[in-house]
């Protein structure tokens, strides 16, 4: 698959480009009250808008001409798009583009163990082992190697109305300069096959730690209010720790 990225500014709009079509942010009259909000590239259909802790918000959709299953997920905060993610029904990161620095992560497949959802509701565990390559924006090409597992607490969460269950996960990988390891408790949905973040601390070579709290508060399906907002919520402007 091949997909390129464009991202230009403006006042009160950008666009995205993306593959055959564009994703366009811009104010519309019927919800001039809310703000402006997110139109998925054509022939794409957004099924879900998550508000989450940490002043992001993100928005999910489908497109026709992708595998089955597979689903691509938009990331933004109080700036606009930074993340765009397209990942499986077993939530394998099949490529993710950081939209401010130009820089694509594709998965080499096969991997030694791959990420399955599947899985991790039949047993309650996934290990993983896989690798991806990562292109700069300068072109520079490197392999980064992830291992790490998902595993269900047996706890489950009401947000918004809908049930998650918590998972605490843990996994490793190396920029170059030692391994990095990220750990803490995220949730995950069997009926949309999809984790949301949580609680997290990355320990960084030098052992410095740094904490992030992106934890689901909303959710909104076609037809409810906020579904396709582009404004984030929660721990924005001077809430942000």
């Amino acid at each position: 698959m091949v997909c390129l990225i464009n991202r230009y500014l403006l006042t009160t709009a950008f666009t995205v480009s993306v593959a055959a079509g564009a994703l366009v942010l811009t104010p519309t009259p019927v919800q001039a009250q809310q703000g402006p909000t997110v139109t998925p590239p054509p022939g794409c259909t957004a099924f879900l808008t998550t508000q989450s802790r940490g002043c992001v918000v993100s928005h999910n959709w489908t497109c026709e001409g992708d595998p089955e299953g597979t689903h691509w997920r938009l990331s933004m905060d109080e700036d606009g798009p930074f993340y765009l993610s397209f990942t499986d029904a077993e939530f394998r990161w099949l490529l993710s583009y950081e939209l401010r620095s130009g820089a694509q992560n594709t998965l080499i497949q096969p991997e030694d163990d791959p990420a399955s959802i599947t899985d991790l509701f039949a047993t309650g565990t996934d290990s993983m082992s896989f690798s991806t390559i990562h292109e700069a924006g300068s072109g520079q090409r490197i392999q980064r190697d992830y291992t790490g597992f998902d595993r269900l607490t047996g706890e489950l969460v009401e947000i918004d109305g809908r049930i998650l269950n918590r998972t605490e996960f843990s996994y490793e990988y190396d920029l170059g300069e030692g391994p990095r390891r990220v750990e803490g408790n995220q949730f995950v949905s069997e009926d949309w096959r999809m984790f949301f973040g949580g609680v997290e601390v990355t320990t960084l070579p030098n052992g410095e730690s740094r904490e992030s709290d992106n934890s689901p508060m909303d959710f909104a399906e076609p037809g409810e209010p906020g579904f396709l907002s582009a404004t984030p919520l929660y721990d924005c402007g001077d809430m942000m720790s």
